[in-house]
């Protein structure tokens, strides 16, 4: 009987590599985390990249190679096996789907995408859930593993290899929920492949991440290819790019929508109202709904939804605020997009003086720097500009992109270093001023060319403040 690829693909693992329990840790997708006795695939579509992963996989000892490219012997200059399979890429991931099936596991899977918000949103519903007795995990940039015990993240989306090594975790510990943050890269490049949700969320869609797809068409279809993989899917109609697209074409996906007509946003303050007790806590209005549906959707009653949603915590680095008698008050969030720098000056709409402290990150999409400026000057009596992630780019270059959208220059303080931009903001700062810091929220370090310095917006200012 002919074997399909899938059978010569695992055949060729198995015969190539050192035995282990599971099955995915006996090949490797990365060539640099290759180990002795493992087999790598080489996924990389360019031939130069292909053939690079490959010489770095033998020089980590690799015992065999899989690639989806035409190569012989004077190519790869070793002895060890190798086999060609021309679709590697869309047959290597049912390896991961195999072993994640012998679970027969009854968890349920929600995804999580959007140009802002995808974070808060699945924290909240895993904070919700959480209050609810039920066990759940999380996939996300700000860590993996149960909540609220998270281990730390290098990515939004992690590799696939990562992503399923957990999943398999998760199932074999009995959680009823996994809940994955997926980004338009991760979806783009596949680090989802084979996972079917049983509901997703797009929180909402606009110009972002250019740098990576080049258009808002490509950033665009990207996002929505999570809902070729999910059962249930709910969208926030009050979202302009989202309005637009037709849903229709996705049949076997169930659309839902939030801030789907006039009465419904008519409703969303007493929503904030009825259900959050601590007039402190600003949770985005679509991610409190995005969280109520995904609860009622599975049958939780009204009245533990309404216990477990006023009992949220606040997410650290979200819309926190830190009030002070004698220095005003401080709302330090992540936001580091056009429409979420706009949505948090609406959201705490205030009558008092408004001091913005933010920056933009180096090596992204440019264009965004000088309409992220506009919007800051139109709110500030007080500018500060100092560093994001710098990256490999000159933060003075940074800056004059931010000051083209900036009318009244006399208004802003640029300081490169962000310790000393934040010390001087809380020095400045008066009992009834409002302080805006934006972009980092509670990230722990910032990157500037190849290094990574440790600093948090949340503890400095704590700091800062105890010594005042």
């Amino acid at each position: 009987m002919k074997k399909n690829k899938l059978d010569v693909l695992l055949s060729f693992i198995l015969n190539n590599s050192k035995y282990k329990k599971k099955i995915y840790d006996r090949f490797q997708i990365d060539s640099r985390k290759v180990e002795k006795n493992q087999v790598f695939l080489s996924l990389d579509d360019n031939r130069t990249k292909n053939l690079k992963n490959i010489d770095n996989a033998i020089k980590n000892n690799a015992s065999a190679i899989v690639t989806p490219l035409k190569i012989s012997r004077k190519d790869i200059k070793t002895i060890i096996p190798f086999l060609i399979i021309e679709d590697l890429k869309d047959i290597y991931y049912k390896i991961y789907l195999d072993i994640i099936k012998e679970h027969n596991s009854k968890t349920k899977i929600i995804g999580i995408t959007g140009t802002n918000g995808k974070t808060s949103t699945t924290l909240l519903l895993a904070n919700a859930l959480h209050n609810t007795k039920k066990k759940v995990a999380i996939i996300s940039s700000e860590g993996i593993g149960f909540y609220s015990k998270l281990k730390e993240n290098n990515y939004t989306t992690p590799t696939i290899d990562i992503i399923y090594k957990f999943y398999d975790k998760f199932l074999s510990l009995n959680c009823d929920y996994i809940i994955i943050e997926c980004s338009s890269q991760g979806l783009h490049q596949g680090r989802l492949k084979g996972i079917s949700f049983d509901y997703s969320i797009i929180t909402n869609i606009y110009s972002d991440h250019l740098d990576y797809h080049k258009t808002i068409k490509r950033y665009i279809n990207s996002k929505l290819l999570i809902l070729d993989q999910s059962k249930v899917a709910f969208i926030n109609y009050q979202s302009p790019i989202l309005k637009k697209i037709d849903f229709s074409k996705y049949k076997k996906t169930k659309i839902k929508y939030i801030l789907h007509d006039k009465d419904h946003i008519e409703s969303i303050n007493k929503l904030h109202k009825d259900y959050i007790r601590d007039n402190d806590k600003k949770f985005h209005i679509s991610s409190l709904l995005f969280t109520k549906s995904i609860m009622s959707a599975e049958g939780i009653k009204e009245s533990i939804i309404k216990n477990s949603i006023s009992n949220l915590k606040e997410v650290e680095g979200r819309r926190n605020i830190l009030h002070t008698k004698k220095k005003g008050t401080f709302i330090i969030d992540y936001a580091h997009t056009n429409q979420s720098y706009a949505d948090i000056y609406e959201d705490f709409n205030t009558d008092k003086p408004i001091t913005t402290l933010f920056g933009c990150g180096g090596d992204r999409d440019k264009t965004k720097r000088k309409i992220t400026g506009r919007i800051v000057d139109k709110y500030s009596s007080r500018i500060f500009i100092t560093e994001d992630n710098c990256r490999s780019e000159e933060f003075n270059l940074i800056a004059k992109d931010i000051l083209r959208g900036i009318k009244k220059k006399s208004k802003c303080i640029i300081e490169k270093s962000r310790k000393n931009a934040l010390k001087r903001l809380i020095t400045q700062s008066r009992r009834h001023d409002m302080n805006f810091i934006l972009g980092k929220g509670n990230e722990s370090y910032i990157i500037r060319g190849k290094q990574k310095i440790r600093h948090n917006d949340m503890k400095y200012i704590m700091e800062m403040i105890k010594k005042v």
